[in-house]
């Protein structure tokens, strides 16, 4: 492969990888968004969201 095509699969894994870490943090954004922080659940959501991108990141950092 040429540097051009390895650049590109580079930054394209590179944004799949914050996509993918960070959608459980949006989700629980919108559900908030939507339902306001009311009930117990918006904060459920949020704790979620959170373990949810830990767990990602961590298995994220931990491949080759």
């Amino acid at each position: 492969m040429n540097k051009t095509t390895k650049t590109t699969l580079a930054v394209i894994g590179g944004v799949d990888a914050a996509l993918s870490i960070f959608t459980p943090i949006i989700l629980a954004a919108l559900w908030v968004i939507v339902n306001g922080l009311n009930d117990w659940t918006s904060y459920f959501f949020y704790g979620i969201g959170l373990v949810s991108t830990l767990f990602r990141a961590i298995k994220i950092g931990w491949l080759r």
